[in-house]
């Protein structure tokens, strides 16, 4: 199959449309990006996490186990910011590109305080974390990837967006 095809058939376009890149944008900047965040969790992290249980009670565990029969063994050769930190920055990723998505790339005073109280949530408890009043343990590369998840679909879909604030 031709490589083209293959992109345009995931959502890409080589024409100048607006309609494909909501399309990227719902499929690559959303789905995509949460389902590798998911991933480096299932695949790669330890099976401690309370997912697991979740798993179980799904009756999907053995299915999930099967699969980190052959990449568990990797985590140890990951470096920690791809195992700890990246998922973070892809989930906020995620979230940012489904909000504009859903208010079709427009930006006004209503949606402001849904589009960003996730990423101040997250920011903020990271921040915590550094002075000790939330539980838990700093980390920069936390802090960066809850930035870029933040900040990097408002520059890729930049051409794309409508900004419509009133004040």
């Amino acid at each position: 199959m031709d490589f083209r095809k293959i992109l345009v058939f995931i959502g890409f376009t080589f024409e100048e449309n607006k309609q494909p890149m909501k399309a990227k944008q719902l499929y690559i900047g959303h789905i995509f990006t949460l389902l590798c965040g998911s991933l480096i969790y299932i695949l790669f992290r330890t099976s401690n996490l309370k997912m697991f249980v979740w798993f179980d009670k799904l009756q999907i565990l053995d299915i999930i186990n099967n699969l980190r029969s052959f990449t568990v063994s990797y985590s140890n050769n990951l470096p920690n910011i791809i195992l700890y930190s990246l998922p973070d920055g892809l989930w906020m990723f995620s979230y940012v590109s489904l909000l504009l998505f859903l208010w079709k790339n427009e930006i006004k005073n209503e949606n402001l305080f849904w589009l960003f109280i996730i990423p101040i949530i997250s920011i903020i408890s990271e921040l915590g974390q550094l002075i000790k009043i939330v539980p838990g343990t700093f980390d920069s590369s936390d802090l960066l990837m809850y930035f870029l998840g933040t900040t990097l679909p408002f520059i890729i879909y930049k051409k794309s967006i409508t900004i419509n604030l009133i004040y």
